[in-house]
């Protein structure tokens, strides 16, 4: 089956578990010695860290350095695979995964943490996300006129063609999210800026689904009707740069 291809360059979001403000993850283990130690225990086992020295020590002379590939945000999605796949590709492919607007950022976010959510019986609770923008540039096979019938193991079928095939990625839509388009990024040679963190959100999850999102810009919150409606309606945060975590 071939597929036409499509040039991109444009701004696309995906939403991470966040705390708002940010946290010292070792904060809680009390003296700076004991917290700097356990830095050092990570850079020994950490996958990422492992993978991220190994890369820049290939890379050492060269100007400029890969920087922007090795930035945490851009370099995990590639380390850790989602166990359970992306939309496109079964794990463990590695693979990035970002929508094209915010709205199709939130509501993938949503129904991802809801099938989550509702497998670990979680009660009620607040979970921050935030917005991570990302800009990408390649030449992606376009999936857009696909057909919604196509089962799961279908997509995932076109997805590993297209991954073993060279593909640098792939833009596709998502029948339960209307209005939005998604692109999932094979090779990271298309993220060629430093991502960015945008918007702050919190999802209240009540048992049974994330009824409400809280936007921490605005002080407002929306609904989940609002974001996997159709209908279009404008968010008060845009992607503003910020420093790197």
């Amino acid at each position: 089956m071939r597929f036409p291809e499509v040039a991109v360059n444009g701004i696309y979001r995906r939403l991470i578990p966040s705390k708002f403000p940010t946290i010292d993850v070792y904060e809680r283990l009390g003296p700076q010695a004991v917290r700097d130690e356990a830095v050092r225990l990570e850079e020994l086992t950490n996958p990422r860290l492992i993978s991220k020295a190994r890369i820049l020590a290939a890379s050492e002379g060269m100007s400029p350095p890969a920087s922007v590939q090795l930035q945490n945000w851009n370099h995990a999605p590639f380390t850790y695979p989602n166990i359970e796949g992306s939309y496109l590709l079964p794990s463990p492919f590695p693979v990035l995964e970002l929508a094209s607007d915010i709205k199709g950022a939130l509501a993938r976010a949503i129904l991802r943490r809801e099938a989550f959510l509702s497998r670990t019986a979680d009660p009620p609770q607040g979970l921050d996300m935030r917005v991570i923008s990302n800009s990408v540039v390649g030449t992606f096979v376009d999936l857009r006129a696909t057909p919604d019938k196509l089962d799961h193991q279908a997509i995932w079928s076109i997805g590993k063609d297209l991954y073993n095939g060279g593909a640098m990625g792939a833009l596709f839509t998502i029948p339960e999210i209307l209005g939005s388009q998604f692109a999932a990024i094979f090779s990271k040679a298309c993220l060629v800026e430093s991502a960015v963190q945008a918007a702050h959100y919190r999802f209240q999850w009540d048992g049974n689904s994330i009824s409400k999102i809280y936007d921490f810009a605005d002080g407002k919150d929306l609904t989940r009707g609002q974001i996997l409606s159709s209908n279009s309606f404008d968010l008060a945060s845009t992607d503003v740069k910020t420093s790197e975590i």
